[in-house]
């Protein structure tokens, strides 16, 4: 088999790993959410789940450095898959019982969960760049954007159905199982190269890397300027503040809630067909193509929390797919090629602490806004914030175009 033959094949169980991983994933949280609830009957006790997902996944994000310096990434993808894999066997068997220290148990199985995920998702992003030719970056980031959006339009309505139709332990081993699967494909990728330093590095400079790398980069740091930015006005779209939206503002029930969140991911999935249709177009657009979606989104939010008509605001959500796929594909391209691939997943691990904290610190300012001014004045505050990353794309213009990938020496 050829080198490129092995790096394709790689790819694929990558790829594939990657979508029953990310199945399992919604369906577990749909499960823990409902445990936690049948447990306490609490309303604030599930909020809390979301809450230490993000809080493990910000601490996992600064850890990282440490991990990635020592390790292969296909070992890194590997070993923290098969570790969820051991922790959600541990808590579907914890589900069979009713002891009063399970709901504890529950969360600091959450917690280790979300803690371990925090290594696979820069690890995934930095393995591509070593198994796609360049020129087939863009593609190949659109191809695994429309399975991620794919895999979350599947997964919500059916958890919830089996959920209902099955019980939680069921489920918990269906993902238990789904889980196992993405382990055993994350086995069969080849092991890549560049990565590891094999030179000590103390644990602190092996934390700055990532974030020396975006702060020398003016492509990187333009970028990850917006993201901030646009993290902290993207609070509005959480479950809570949508389902605030539609009762008050829409004056529609729960129905219209899960309609709203369909159309999201509809028209995210939909994005992600004309994106990968168009890629060579957006190949050579990528740093307009930024800001451009920058600009849209800023548009689509004000339309959308002005409007009081459920279709209207139903088209808004279908729309918002286009431009969010645009921007995220373009993004991702350009981080791939702006940083050499030996420290590419220690930028993306800089990169997610930062648009964690910013998203984290999101959904208490607009929750904050939203009970004190009424839930309109989140979204023009949102308004704001993408307005003001509008204006940093187009001061920066000229450092968004990203040029091409860059390897270690």
């Amino acid at each position: 088999m050829s080198l490129r033959d092995g790096r394709a094949k790689s790819f694929r169980f990558l790829w594939g790993g990657q979508i029953v991983a990310n199945l399992g994933d919604v369906v577990y949280i749909v499960s823990v959410i409902k445990l936690v609830y049948s447990l306490t009957g609490s309303v604030t006790y599930m909020t809390f789940v979301p809450f230490t997902i993000t809080f493990s996944g910000l601490i996992s994000g600064m850890a990282a450095p440490i991990i990635i310096n020592k390790y292969n990434l296909k070992h890194i993808l590997y070993y923290s898959q098969m570790g969820k894999t051991f922790l959600l066997l541990a808590l579907t068997i914890s589900s069979i019982t009713s002891s009063t220290w399970l709901l504890p148990a529950v969360f600091v199985l959450i917690a280790l969960i979300s803690f371990l995920d925090g290594f696979a998702s820069p690890a995934r992003n930095a393995m591509i760049p070593f198994l796609v030719e360049d020129e087939k970056l863009v593609k190949t980031n659109s191809l695994v954007s429309i399975s991620d959006q794919i895999t979350l339009l599947v997964s919500w309505p059916i958890g919830s159905i089996l959920l209902v139709a099955w019980g939680v332990t069921p489920i918990l081993w269906m993902t238990f199982a789904l889980y196992t699967a993405s382990t055993l494909c994350m086995g069969l990728i080849q092991t890549v190269p560049g990565n590891r330093n094999e030179a000590y590095q103390q644990p602190i400079e092996a934390i700055k890397e990532g974030w020396k790398v975006i702060w020398k980069s003016p492509q990187l740091r333009t970028i990850s300027t917006m993201n901030v930015l646009e993290s902290l006005g993207n609070g509005v779209w959480v479950a809570a503040i949508l389902l605030v939206y539609v009762n008050e503002v829409l004056h529609k029930g729960e129905q219209w809630w899960g309609f709203i969140n369909g159309a999201f991911f509809a028209g995210m999935f939909l994005g992600g067909l004309v994106i990968y249709r168009f890629s060579d177009k957006l190949e050579a657009n990528l740093g307009r193509s930024i800001s451009w979606a920058a600009g849209i989104i800023m548009g689509l939010t004000f339309w959308f929390g002005t409007t009081s008509s459920p279709l209207t605001a139903l088209v808004i959500c279908l729309l918002f797919g286009f431009p969010q796929m645009a921007r995220d594909v373009a993004e991702t391209t350009v981080f791939q090629r702006s940083a050499e691939t030996s420290l590419l997943a220690k930028v993306y691990s800089a990169r997610g602490t930062m648009i964690y904290a910013a998203f984290g610190l999101s959904s208490i300012l607009m929750g904050m806004v939203a009970e004190h001014f009424g839930v309109r004045a989140s979204y023009l505050l949102a308004t704001v914030l993408f307005l003001a990353s509008f204006i940093v794309s187009i001061l920066n213009k000229a450092h968004l175009e990203g040029g091409r990938r860059k390897t270690a020496e």
